[in-house]
């Protein structure tokens, strides 16, 4: 049965994932594939995220070694994400136009909110702290 809810789990996340990739594609913040935004200390920013968005990533992606004091994204290669289909909402709405992020914090909290419906449905408790911290301390899971 837990198998089954899983599943759900993470056709409801994909489902909200497709959805933001929609408004985005017409609010088109354009990125210019350089990389910055994964450079977490360059913004003085600490990327947060759901558990749930953790247990996606940790399923479908190997998760390298990392320092979580580099305060850099482990799955920045070459300039590019890559677990991009994987990634978090954070890592999704986040560019570095100045123009789009007038709209960013708006577009962040409506799907943040419809993750956290996604935990209410599932009657899964709410986690929701660093990215690099969660991500370090997720147990890994092997991948065929």
């Amino acid at each position: 049965m837990k198998y089954v809810s899983e599943l759900n789990l993470d056709a409801g996340l994909t489902a909200i994932y497709r959805q933001l990739e929609n408004e985005l594609a017409q609010l088109n913040p354009g990125c210019n594939g350089c990389g910055t935004c994964c450079n977490f200390g360059d913004f003085d920013h600490v990327l947060y995220a759901s558990g749930v968005e953790i247990d996606f990533i940790v399923k479908h992606a190997h998760v390298p070694d990392f320092a979580v004091s580099d305060n850099i994204c482990p799955f920045l290669k070459d300039n590019n994400c890559s677990i991009r289909e994987f990634r978090a909402l954070g890592c999704r709405v986040f560019y570095c136009n100045p123009h789009y992020q007038e709209v960013s914090h708006e577009v962040y909290e409506k799907y943040y909110r419809m993750i956290k419906e996604l935990y209410n449905k599932h009657a899964i408790p709410w986690k929701y702290q660093p990215f690099l911290n969660q991500l370090k301390e997720a147990p890994r899971k092997r991948l065929p």
